[in-house]
Parts: C-alpha cells; sequence; structure tokens
C-alpha cells in the first residue's frame, strides 16, 4: 500500500484546523482543545513517517504546539482590520498550521535515519513510548489549565509568557544538540561504511580472480615459449603484488615511494601481459615525493584505463604518470572499446572517500575528448596523516 504524500497530509490537517476554527466560531464554543489534538496528532505522524526518537517527537510536540499557540494569537492580532473574525483566526489557524507542518517535516526528514539507524530507532519507539503518552497528556492538561486560569490575554500575562519562553528556549536548545548529534553521527557512519569500502577493496585486489586467471595464462605463455629466467622474472613479480597488498592491509595511506614502486611492478607486469599496444610514460623518475597516498591508487588507475580502453599495436594506449610535489597525476589516451562496458566507478569513489575521510582533500577528476587524467593530492606527514598510515 503506497503511503500518503506529506503534502496531502499536511494540507489535510491545515484544512482541518480551518474547519474546526470556523465551525467552532459559529457554534460558539472553545476550539483550543481541538487545534491542540490536531497539532499533536500531526506532528506525531510526521515524527514516525521520518523514524525520529520517541525524545525528539516529544520535544516537537511541545514545540510544535508552543509555537502554534503564540503564532495563532499573534497571527489574528496583526490581521487587516476589516476581516471578520471567523475568517482571520480560521485563515492564520491554517497558515500557522501549514507554516510549522512544512519546518517540523524539513528539519525531520534532514535527519532521517535509514538501514541499520532506522531499525534501532524504531526499537527504542517501542521500549520508550510511553513519554509520548505522558507528553500529550501533559500538554494536552497544560492546555486546560491556559483556557481555564486565564480568562484574559494569555499572552500578556508576565509570568505566563516568562514560562513559554523558558521552555521554548530549552526545547529549541535540544533540537539543536540533536542535530549537531544527528550531524555527528552521520558523520561517523559516513566514516564506517568507507572504512568498510576500503577493507573490501584491498580484500579485492587481493583475491582478484580474474587478475589471477590472466596472470596465469601469461605465465602459461611464457613457460611454453619463453625461457626459465623471464617465468621466474614473471612469478617474482607477481609475488611482489601479492606481498604488498598483505603489507598494506589495514593502512589507510602509505608512503608515496612504496605507492610508486608498487605502481611499477603493476605497470611491468601488464607490460608482459600487453607487449605491444601498450606505453607507460613515467615522468616521475627516481626521485619520489616525501608524503603519503591512498594505497592502490596508482594500481586502481592504471587497472581503469586498461578496462575501458582499446589495446592494439596500430594505436597503442598511452599512459602518463606525472607529479609536481604536491599531487600525482595518472593521464591516459582515450580510446573507446568497440564493445563498450558501463562504469561502476567503484575504484574512483574508493579513492575520492578515502581523501575525503583521512584529510578533507579532493581529487581531480579532468576528461576531454582525447584523454581521461586523475589528479591525487600527495597528503603531507602530521600526527594524525601518521596515524593513518601506521
Amino acid at each position: 500500500m503506497q503511503k500518503i504524500g506529506i503534502q496531502w497530509i499536511i494540507h489535510g490537517f491545515a484544512l482541518l484546523h480551518l474547519a474546526v476554527t470556523s465551525a467552532c466560531l459559529y457554534a460558539g464554543i472553545p476550539d483550543s482543545l481541538i487545534l491542540t489534538v490536531l497539532t499533536m496528532a500531526l506532528t506525531v505522524i510526521i515524527c514516525l513517517r521520518e523514524s525520529l526518537t520517541v525524545e525528539v517527537t516529544v520535544i516537537s510536540i511541545l514545540l510544535v504546539n508552543i509555537l502554534g499557540f503564540v503564532l495563532g494569537n499573534l497571527g489574528a492580532q496583526l490581521m487587516l482590520e476589516g476581516i471578520p473574525v471567523i475568517a482571520k483566526r480560521a485563515l492564520t489557524t491554517f497558515l500557522v498550521t501549514e507554516l510549522l507542518g512544512w519546518a517540523l517535516y524539513a528539519f525531520a526528514h534532514r535527519y532521517s535515519p535509514s538501514g541499520a539507524a532506522a531499525y534501532e530507532r524504531n526499537q527504542s519507539w517501542k521500549r520508550n513510548k510511553w513519554w509520548l503518552l505522558v507528553a500529550i497528556a501533559v500538554i494536552f492538561s497544560l492546555r486546560v489549565l491556559i483556557d481555564f486560569t486565564f480568562t484574559g490575554n494569555f499572552l500578556r500575562e508576565s509570568s505566563a509568557l516568562g514560562i513559554l519562553i523558558i521552555v521554548t528556549v530549552l526545547s529549541l536548545a535540544y533540537m539543536v544538540n540533536f542535530a549537531i548529534n544527528m550531524q555527528r553521527e552521520a558523520a561517523q557512519q559516513r566514516t564506517r561504511r568507507h572504512q568498510a569500502e576500503f577493507r573490501y577493496m584491498t580484500l579485492k585486489h587481493q583475491v582478484n580472480p580474474h587478475f589471477l586467471f590472466n596472470c596465469l595464462n601469461v605465465l602459461d605463455s611464457i613457460v611454453q615459449e619463453g625461457t626459465r629466467g623471464e617465468a621466474s622474472a614473471y612469478i617474482q613479480k607477481m609475488a611482489a603484488i601479492y606481498r604488498y597488498l598483505m603489507q598494506q592491509e589495514g593502512k589507510r595511506l602509505v608512503p608515496v615511494a612504496e605507492e610508486l614502486a608498487f605502481g611499477r611492478t603493476y605497470r611491468d607486469l601488464m607490460g608482459i601481459r600487453f607487449p605491444e599496444g601498450l606505453e607507460v610514460e613515467d615522468r616521475i623518475g627516481d626521485d619520489a615525493p616525501a608524503g603519503f597516498i591512498v594505497p592502490c591508487t596508482i594500481q586502481l588507475l592504471l587497472e581503469n584505463a586498461l578496462k575501458h580502453n582499446a589495446i592494439s599495436p596500430e594505436n597503442p594506449l598511452v599512459i602518463t604518470l606525472s607529479c609536481d610535489g604536491q599531487a600525482l597525476t595518472v593521464r591516459n589516451k582515450l580510446i573507446p572499446k568497440a564493445s563498450k562496458r558501463p562504469s561502476t566507478g567503484i575504484g574512483l569513489q574508493y579513492i575520492r572517500n578515502q581523501y575525503r575521510d583521512i584529510a578533507a582533500a579532493e581529487i581531480l577528476v579532468e576528461k576531454t575528448q582525447d584523454s581521461f587524467a586523475v589528479t591525487v593530492p600527495i597528503l603531507e606527514e602530521t600526527e594524525q596523516i601518521a596515524n593513518f598510515a601506521h
């Protein structure tokens, strides 16, 4: 069954407020208790739909009712003269309900959780739902007390106004604190997700069957057609690849020199696999800059270039490695394959997420008609960076 759209819920409650206010004024009976019930119902529905906690729902009920009461009274007093009282009150109630409904939805939707967090909040509702009943009873009782105690304008009572201000400020402070905590929680969840992606990418490279299959095919060809020394050299390069992956397991940063050595080993393997049609220009040389880089970055970028471009002796795929001391760039010529596979972008996203989490840094992706380049920053050693590298 499809959910009713939030816009229809808010508009519906606003029209209900308008109808109740008009009917009660025509009948000469108070509308405050009915409006309070409607406002609480709207608040609970929005908070439930967006999986807010019981505590935040309780504060929302309190805050929305206070603001609705204050804005409703002020709005009715500020309406232009000449408008009938019934129309003035009904229109004010309608507009205030629309305003508060959309404001609460914007807040609730902004901090609505998903996945495990949403499940945990639903479990929290089951444990603490009695708090909601207590809050509804307290607010309803206060509304009855106000109606029967204050016969004049409640807002003009200095003591009452002071209480309203204190409660409103405390409620707003709680909501701000909740928002800050939710942002912190979202950042922690994002970091945990990216760490899981990092571990997945590391494991994927360690046991990548496609890579291993290709390497074994090349090795078989060398054994059949080459010399014992060539086969031994190839096996040593394969072993170096896997040794590096195992050594870096758990590390989120590695020295640039180590990553360059790993990238060059991978380049050499691919050079044996594609003896014609692949040219890798290493413009960095032996003077590797100091600093750190996300592990497997160079290898991933080389692998992407091989995966998404055609390789042939007639039109060689040229890949260039360069560095200006602050950043490292891998650029490749674009040679579209005849049967193009859609790119998942997982490798680039992995690199991007790691740089954002570790150093709030961005990678640069440049695509032109003839080339594709990715530039990653080289991170200088700090206490924080060193912790990620050990």
